[in-house]
């Protein structure tokens, strides 16, 4: 089995941050949507970054549906990448105008599709990368909702050209069966592996590295 990367989202502690990286952690994820109780100040976030000094380790600023002035601040900050969810239904020209600021190639876009919908497909062309979280009615990730994985599966085989990540309550308990089910390259820890919202449980992270490279 391919060891898939993993992103550790919902960053609010320098310590945290630092376990992440030790482990293994390939992406540290930062949440600047105030509706997230894992919600951080972009400049806060920014100072947890500088005072982690990873060398293989990138970021990624995540937010909900943002304004693109909002985005063009946040982007000069220096985040590596961009992962912005937001309901299916927004204008493509919303998001075309995100592509332009933050380019494709930095652009992770995680639209909340209903399950009884398919895929947006003409949102491929906007980024290379792809985040399937759990659907929820009311908000936009951090729910702790196991995901649609052989939706997920199907997605990554059917559109091998872009990078798919899995979310969706992942945790120790569930990681192996998720990724034998999907072979997903890339997934997202959040929820799973906290002890409350924001704090992360080195426990929990400690085994959930462990399961992948096991």
């Amino acid at each position: 089995m391919i060891v898939p990367e993993v992103k550790v989202c919902g960053i609010t502690r320098l310590e945290d941050g630092q376990n992440a990286i030790s482990l293994g952690a390939s992406f540290l994820g930062f949440i600047f949507f105030e509706g997230s109780p894992r919600c951080i100040d972009p400049e806060k976030a920014r100072k947890i970054w500088d005072g982690l000094n990873p060398t293989r380790t990138h970021s990624v600023a995540v937010t909900v549906d943002p304004d693109p002035s909002f985005l063009r601040e946040i982007s000069k900050l220096g985040f590596d990448f961009f992962q912005l969810h937001f309901p299916c239904v927004v204008d493509p020209d919303r998001v075309s105008e995100w592509t332009e600021i933050v380019g494709s190639e930095n652009l992770w876009l995680a639209p909340k599709v209903h399950p009884s919908d398919s895929f947006p497909e003409q949102l491929l062309p906007f980024a290379d990368t792809f985040l399937m979280d759990a659907y929820s009615e009311d908000k936009f990730g951090g729910t702790g909702k196991v995901s649609d994985w052989k939706g997920f599966e199907r997605l990554k085989d059917r559109f091998p050209s872009k990078t798919w990540v899995l979310a969706g309550g992942l945790s120790p308990e569930n990681l192996s069966a998720a990724l034998s089910e999907t072979s997903a390259t890339r997934i997202d820890l959040n929820s799973g592996i906290e002890s409350e919202p924001g704090i992360k449980d080195l426990s929990k992270m400690e085994k959930a590295f462990s399961l992948l490279h096991g």
